[in-house]
């Protein structure tokens, strides 16, 4: 479970700032995918957007802080929060639904280049 929630966080994370950095999804885009690809009851919904602002709140004020020394860390430590938070939420079938999502968006993500081998 904690690997899965790992993973949730990356992509989470991973989505979120690329997809924000290149104004390809707007903070209501993304509501509505969980809502429409999750299939979010109205309750759900407005607990997800909560979620969604308050990680936005934290990243801006990270980005903003200057503090790029721990930036990967701190930015890995909110997307686990939220995703923890997004959890507990869901029933066991929009749980599933979730980890497909992420491998989707994983898959993806290997395929843009972000799964290249990086020289350590």
């Amino acid at each position: 479970m904690k690997r899965i929630s790992f993973y949730i966080a990356v992509i989470l994370m991973v989505s979120f700032t690329g997809l924000m950095a290149q104004g390809r999804m707007t903070h209501e885009e993304r509501v509505k995918q969980y809502q429409e690809r999750l299939k979010l009851n109205p309750e759900q919904t407005k607990k997800v957007d909560a979620i969604l602002v308050k990680m936005e709140k934290k990243i801006e004020k990270m980005r903003e802080s200057g503090d790029r020394e721990n930036f990967r860390e701190e930015m890995m430590k909110i997307n686990q929060e939220s995703t923890d938070e997004i959890q507990k939420i869901l029933k066991p079938a929009q749980r599933e639904e979730l980890k497909k999502m992420i491998e989707e968006r994983k898959s993806r993500m290997q395929n843009w280049g972000g799964g290249r081998n990086r020289q350590q």
